[in-house]
């Protein structure tokens, strides 16, 4: 029993050393250089927005994308809404004929988003008046129906399609903070709002390492595809979007396997969305995330086999490996009032590592409290609230791991949508001044 404690710990030990080298070097790795923006007429923009039952959001959503980015093309795929959408999309259509209305029918319909986007653009690649077109300066952009974009969004689409190896492309998704109740449930929904607009900016500073290596990752909500790219996916019988529950990181890991000169920029352009409001959503939306991670795994030996940058083998084979370890580290945490009980022993170690797997732990949470209050202009109050606040979070982040693995091994493909509210005009996501993108100079350099 020793034996496999010590394995155990071993693994977990290894888990926490990934853990904190990633962060370290996101933490390390220097501002971005000044974006260039590519001209209006060079590359073509048409969003793709997937819909089921978004009559709270999607007006002002296209409004958002058709005032912001009016030369761009809007189509909405409406996978049998029977709520309102179909109309609203309908009533823009009239009025706009840069917009688009596709609605997938039963039984092809509500299976999951990446089916839904392989039938939409094989749709308008076949059918939508796209023949004739030079494929290689088109970029679609998939956009969740509660997504906004500010005016810094576009030129830095077409300043990062401007190098030919760039494939892809992913915008800084960041979190509104709207709907939160009165009262004392607005209390927990303050909490998982500041928490989760906390890690997609600690997200977008990872993917600042991953796009040194040329591919950042690919996380659903603004990313960006070279339609060349998706037609000739299409024309070889493979789906763009994969059949996994995390559609988009798959879509990511397979660009990167398709050629060793793919490259997937980093764009800092925010994109807007809201957030999960009571922990039930959340743990649902975790628990498919963490899910569609794990049905990744046979990507795996492709990421070992294929010619690719160090950088990004790491840290997508860390990505994809991340569920089964924190398996492992929940078996470890788990055993210990066993040990006591028994006297059980696993990995011995000397005091300065115990104090170390507290503090820098600590520290690394310090240092992106500290930042995060400056990228949102908070008060000083910020920065304890995010370190009490944290512990709550990453607890329900936990809860969901056993609804993950249980759906996991007993084959449930549950699809989770996250529910929407109506928040009326929404502004375009507040950009800071000194912002910039990584587009065609900083990605043309091979590393």
């Amino acid at each position: 029993m020793n034996t496999l404690l010590s394995v155990i710990d071993v693994a977990g030990l290894v888990l926490f050393v990934l853990y904190i080298v990633q962060q370290i070097v996101s933490a390390l790795m220097p501002r971005p250089r000044p974006a260039v923006a590519g001209p209006e007429s060079g590359i073509g923009i048409t969003f793709l927005i997937p819909a089921l039952n978004e009559q709270d959001v999607l007006a002002d959503t296209l409004e958002n994308l058709r005032a912001v980015v009016p030369d761009a093309r809007v189509v909405v795929i409406d996978d049998a809404s029977d709520d309102a959408t179909p109309q609203i999309v309908a009533a823009h259509a009239r009025r706009d004929p840069g917009v688009l209305h596709l609605r997938r029918e039963f039984p092809e319909a509500r299976q999951n988003k990446g089916k839904a986007m392989n039938w939409a653009v094989a749709r308008l690649l076949e059918h939508e008046g796209w023949a004739g077109r030079d494929l290689t300066r088109e970029v679609f952009v998939v956009m969740d129906a509660d997504g906004r974009v500010g005016e810094d969004f576009a030129p830095q689409v077409r300043g990062a399609f401007l190098n030919p190896d760039v494939m892809a492309a992913q915008g800084w998704m960041r979190f509104r903070h709207t709907g939160i109740p009165r009262g004392r449930g607005g209390v927990l929904a303050h909490m998982l709002l500041f928490q989760q607009d906390l890690e997609t900016f600690i997200t977008g500073h990872i993917q600042r390492a991953r796009a040194w290596g040329g591919a950042a990752s690919l996380t659903g909500n603004g990313q960006c595809m070279r339609v060349s790219y998706l037609d000739s996916q299409l024309r070889a019988g493979t789906p763009p979007w994969p059949d996994v529950l995390l559609e988009d990181f798959a879509s990511a890991v397979q660009i990167r396997l398709a050629d060793p000169r793919y490259r997937i920029a980093l764009l800092t352009a925010r994109v807007g969305q809201q957030g999960l409001l009571d922990l039930p959503s959340l743990i649902k939306q975790r628990s498919r995330w963490t899910q569609g991670a794990m049905q990744c795994l046979p990507y795996l030996r492709g990421l070992w086999t294929r010619p690719m940058n160090p950088v990004v083998r790491l840290d997508f084979s860390y990505f994809v490996l991340a569920p089964w370890l924190n398996l492992i580290l929940i078996v470890s945490i788990v055993s210990q009032p066993l040990r006591r009980i028994f006297g059980w022993q696993g990995l011995m170690l000397p005091g300065w590592v115990g104090a170390a797997l507290t503090v820098l732990p600590l520290a690394m949470q310090l240092n992106w409290a500290l930042r995060y209050r400056l990228d949102r202009r908070l008060g000083w109050w910020s920065v304890p609230y995010t370190l009490a606040s944290l512990p709550a979070y990453s607890a329900a982040l936990l809860a969901s791991l056993p609804r993950a693995y249980r759906n996991f091994f007993t084959g449930q493909n549950a699809w989770y949508k996250s529910e929407r509210h109506a928040e009326g005009t929404a502004p375009a996501p507040s950009v800071r001044e000194d912002e910039t993108a990584e587009a065609t100079g900083e990605l043309s350099r091979r590393p």
